[in-house]
C-alpha cells in the first residue's frame, strides 16, 4: 500500500491581489469613462435631434397657414394685417366649428371644440392690439360682416418670434401662435436668430411702385412694419402707389432661423418661402364660402295646353351676385298635407345673366285633383345647400 504526500496549496500574494486590483480599477476606470462619454454623446445628440424637429414643427404649422391668407375673407376685409421682422398677422377662415353642410362656412379645417371666439372675424367690440407691434397697431378699424348684419368668417392669425421665457439664455426665443384675442400658444423653444437676417422678409408685386421692375422683390426694410391702417382694400386712399397699398402687395413670406445652438461653430439653418395664393389679386381666392341665401318663393300653376306644372322664380342672392357661387336650383315635390318633401326629384344648373327660371313638370298625376306643392333651394360648389323654400298649392285636375 502506497502512500501520497500531500500536495501544498498556494494561495495569492498580498502583492498579487493588490496588482490585480489595480488592473481591475484602470479597465473599470476606461470603461465606466466609454459608458459615460457615449451617454453624454447620446444625449446631446437627442437634444440636438429634439430641437430640430421642434424647429421643423414651427415650419410645418407656418408653412400650412400662412398659405391659406384671404381664404373666405370678406370682399373688403383686408387678407394681411400686420408685417415685421419678427411678427405676422393675416386673416384667414382657416378653421370653422360647424360640422354639418348646411352651416359650413367655407373654412380649410373643421374643428368641432373650436370655440366661437376662434373660428370668426375680429369686431369692433373685441379689438385687439397685435402683440409684439411697435409702435403698437390696434385691429380691426371696422366691421367686417359676410352677410348684412352676420359678422365674417375669417380669424385674424398671428405668428411671432419672441424672447424664450422658458430658457435662460437671453439668446434663445420662441415662435408663438395666437388667433384673435385667444391666449397665445407656444409653437416651437430654443430657437435662434440667424446672424443679421430678420425672421420675416416679404416678397412683393413691385410693380404698382416700380413700373421698371414686374418681378416679384423683397419688400425694404425701411417700409417696415407694414399696416392695414385703411378700413378696406382696393379704395381710396389705398389705391395706387399709397403707402397703405404696400402690404396688400405681398405676395410671400420667408422665414429664416436656427432651430438649434451651433455646434463646433456650425449653424443649422431653418429658411423657407411660404407663397400666397390669394393675396395681391382683385377679388380673394375662396372657399366656395357661407351657405347660399334661401332664394325667392317660386310660384306653380297648372298650364293645360303643356298638360304640365310650370314653375318659375327668379334667381337667388348668390346667382350673380352676393358670392356668386350658386351652381343649381334643386327642386322637391310633395302631395299636400304629406309630412316630408322625400328626395327632390329635378335641378336646375344656374344660367349666368338669366333674369328668371322657369321648369316644366310633367311627371304630375292627371285626372284625379291631386294638390301639389314645390320646394326649392339653391346650391354651391362646395357643396352648401339652402334652406328649402316651398310654393303655393297647386291643383291638377
Amino acid at each position: 500500500m502506497s502512500s501520497t504526500a500531500p500536495h501544498t496549496r498556494r494561495g495569492f500574494t498580498l502583492a498579487e491581489v493588490m496588482l490585480a486590483l489595480v488592473i481591475f480599477s484602470v479597465v473599470m476606470a476606461g470603461a465606466f469613462s466609454f459608458l459615460v462619454s457615449q451617454s453624454r454623446g447620446f444625449r446631446s445628440m437627442a437634444t440636438r435631434t429634439a430641437q430640430i424637429q421642434n424647429g421643423r414643427f414651427g415650419r410645418d404649422i407656418m408653412r400650412q397657414e400662412i398659405r391659406t391668407a384671404g381664404t373666405n375673407v370678406t370682399d373688403i376685409q383686408p387678407t394681411l394685417v400686420y408685417a415685421s421682422d419678427s411678427v405676422f398677422a393675416f386673416n384667414s377662415d382657416l378653421t370653422t366649428n360647424r360640422l354639418d353642410s348646411a352651416m359650413f362656412s367655407g373654412a380649410v379645417y373643421v374643428d368641432p371644440k373650436a370655440t366661437n371666439a376662434e373660428v370668426g372675424a375680429l369686431t369692433l367690440g373685441n379689438a385687439i392690439t397685435i402683440p409684439g407691434s411697435a409702435p403698437a397697431f390696434t385691429y380691426p378699424i371696422a366691421d367686417y360682416s359676410a352677410v348684412a348684419g352676420t359678422t365674417g368668417d375669417a380669424e385674424t392669425i398671428m405668428f411671432r418670434f419672441t424672447k424664450d421665457t422658458t430658457s435662460s439664455n437671453s439668446a434663445d426665443v420662441m415662435l408663438v401662435r395666437q388667433v384673435n384675442g385667444r391666449r397665445a400658444e407656444i409653437i416651437a423653444t430654443g430657437l435662434r436668430k440667424s446672424g443679421s437676417i430678420p425672421f420675416f422678409r416679404y416678397w412683393h408685386d413691385p410693380s404698382r411702385f416700380n413700373t421698371d421692375n414686374t418681378d416679384l422683390d423683397t419688400v425694404p426694410r425701411d417700409w417696415l412694419p407694414l399696416t392695414k391702417a385703411v378700413v378696406a382694400r382696393g379704395i381710396a386712399p389705398d389705391t395706387g402707389t399709397a403707402v397703405s397699398m404696400r402690404i396688400d402687395q405681398v405676395r410671400g413670406v420667408e422665414v429664416t432661423y436656427e432651430p438649434s445652438r451651433p455646434v463646433n461653430g456650425q449653424a443649422n439653418v431653418v429658411r423657407y418661402t411660404v407663397p400666397m395664393p390669394n393675396t395681391a389679386v382683385e377679388r380673394q381666392a375662396r372657399a366656395c364660402g357661407r351657405p347660399p341665401i334661401v332664394p325667392n318663393t317660386p310660384s306653380a300653376a297648372w298650364v293645360s295646353d303643356s298638360n304640365a306644372v310650370i314653375l318659375n322664380w327668379s334667381p337667388a342672392v348668390d346667382d350673380g351676385h352676393g358670392e356668386e357661387d350658386a351652381v343649381r336650383y334643386v327642386i322637391w315635390r310633395r302631395i299636400v298635407g304629406a309630412p316630408v318633401w322625400g328626395n327632390p326629384f329635378a335641378s336646375v344648373s344656374v344660367v349666368g345673366g338669366t333674369t328668371s327660371y322657369r321648369y316644366k313638370d310633367s311627371g304630375v298625376q292627371v285626372g284625379v285633383g291631386t294638390m301639389y306643392q314645390y320646394g326649392i333651394a339653391v346650391q354651391d360648389c362646395t357643396p352648401n345647400i339652402s334652406s328649402l323654400v316651398a310654393s303655393g298649392s297647386v291643383v291638377v285636375p
